[in-house]
């Protein structure tokens, strides 16, 4: 059982949890990390990136320690706590890359076969250029070379016309499917949120199930991720108000925890509802905990994205991998007017996930910022 702590004031939360029976030196040191977490977040919202911040901070051995500062929502003042959900962007191509590298080891796919292998039959398959010689792999570590829909044109001007009508994976690709390469398959980095929706469609064409169900019975009920699930229509629970930077200011866009406008495109690119808790929860298991097989085998033959920073790009996440062995793994998320990051540090066997709800908040800087910060302090 958890021991809760809980002291809260008008606008700032911190909560901690630590297995029962732990000492006072472990109090004395869950102290520090807390004061540190919730300085370094008080100290961000200063500086007006977001109206609100949740972190969560997990240790070895259960330890956690979540901090929260400001508001949900600006009008009614509602406050961020542990429980506030955000939308993920990004981070959830872990939960993808998580997937295929589990039905990989069990056979049901071949990450390097040809993507007709799935794909042959669907309508833009004739327009995709370079086709043939794209692999799931090269889709997952983002070498294929497909463009993003998110920077096309087309998407953007048909979003004033369609309404509340949401995107099939197939139109999306459709997008951009017949525009010219950025790269040859295989050659270089070109992140794309087209290539995780090719790999959600291949997905549900090899297992038979939708991709909703995969992430529900793979990973958010396997882990008891209970305050996850994916983004599906404009009204969830608990979920902040994001805001991105407008004419007038910050331009909400969500409110009374309901999206203004219907953001499913983002899918198996990253479509989830979630907590700090939950994406600590996620990156934890993949790093040490019940899922660091699968985890092992989405950072193993990363490609190269910034050989001076020693990053590299797996199956759904940033690696970082030192001398020693030791290694890092992470990704941020920015979408909808929401920003996340994730990290898990192996030395420490620390994991640090932060969310806002206010698109000018540098996710990532913060997460590997309070991770050093944190390392730093000795039991």
């Amino acid at each position: 059982m958890s021991r809760p702590l809980l002291a809260a004031a008008a606008l700032f939360s911190l909560f901690f949890a630590w297995p029962g029976g732990a000492g006072a030196q472990d109090s004395a040191y869950l102290a520090r990390i807390a004061e540190a977490t919730f300085s370094r977040a008080a100290t961000a919202i200063n500086r007006d990136p977001a109206p609100g911040i949740s972190v969560a901070v997990l240790l070895p051995g259960g330890h956690q320690i979540d901090a929260s500062v400001g508001v949900a929502d600006r009008i009614s003042r509602e406050t961020i706590g542990r429980d506030t959900r955000f939308l993920s962007g990004s981070v959830g191509k872990t939960v993808t890359g998580l997937i295929a590298t589990e039905l990989a080891s069990e056979g049901v796919i071949d990450l390097d076969a040809p993507i007709s292998t799935w794909l042959s039959g669907q309508t833009f398959w004739p327009d995709l250029r370079n086709a043939d010689a794209i692999t799931l792999r090269m889709l997952l570590n983002h070498t294929a070379g497909v463009p993003d829909y998110l920077e096309d044109p087309g998407f953007f001007l048909s979003g004033f016309m369609r309404g509340e009508r949401g995107y099939t994976p197939a139109v999306l690709v459709g997008f951009v499917a017949d525009e010219e390469p950025i790269n040859t398959p295989g050659t270089a980095f070109s992140y794309s949120d087209t290539h995780y929706i090719l790999v959600g469609l291949i997905l549900e064409a090899a297992t038979g199930q939708d991709y909703h169900s995969l992430v529900r019975e793979r990973v958010i009920e396997p882990l008891g991720l209970t305050d996850t699930q994916v983004l599906s229509g404009r009204d969830h629970d608990r979920l902040a108000s994001g805001h991105v930077r407008g004419v007038f200011g910050l331009s909400a866009t969500a409110r009374n925890h309901r999206l203004n406008h219907n953001l499913d495109h983002e899918w198996a690119a990253g479509g989830l509802v979630t907590t700090p808790g939950d994406l600590a929860q996620l990156y934890s298991a993949l790093g040490s905990g019940e899922l660091s097989g699968p985890g092992a085998q989405m950072r193993a033959n990363a490609f190269v994205v910034d050989a001076e920073r020693g990053s590299s790009y797996g199956l759904g996440l940033y690696v970082r991998t030192y001398e020693d062995g030791a290694f890092r793994i992470a990704h941020g998320g920015d979408f909808g007017g929401y920003r996340s990051a994730v990290v898990y540090d192996s030395q420490s066997g620390i994991t640090i996930a932060v969310q806002a709800n206010g698109k000018s908040f540098e996710a990532p800087d913060f997460a590997f910022a309070l991770m050093d910060e944190i390392a730093a302090i000795t039991p």
